[in-house]
C-alpha cells in the first residue's frame, strides 16, 4: 500500500513541475494596428524564415510567430 501511495505522489509530483513555464523576457516591442486601433505588442524572439522576418508576439498574438507585416513600427533590431 505504501509504494502505490508513493508511485501516485511522485508522479504528481512530475506532473505539477512539468506546467511550469520558463518566464521569458521581451527582445523588443512593437505597435500593430490591430481592429483600426494601434496595440503595444511586448516581442518575445525575432526569425528570419524564407527570407521573411517573423516575430514571436505577445498578447494579443498569443506568443506565435507572426509575419512582420502585423507591425506598423518595431523597437528590434535591422
Amino acid at each position: 500500500m505504501k509504494k502505490i501511495l508513493l508511485v501516485i505522489a511522485l508522479a504528481g509530483v512530475l506532473t505539477g513541475c512539468s506546467g511550469v513555464l520558463e518566464k521569458q523576457q521581451p527582445v523588443c516591442s512593437g505597435t500593430a494596428l490591430i481592429g483600426g486601433q494601434e496595440t503595444s505588442v511586448q516581442i518575445y524572439g525575432v526569425r528570419k524564415v524564407a527570407s521573411q522576418t517573423q516575430y514571436k508576439g505577445g498578447d494579443p498574438f498569443g506568443w506565435r510567430w507572426v509575419s512582420k507585416t502585423n507591425f506598423i513600427r518595431t523597437t528590434c533590431d535591422k
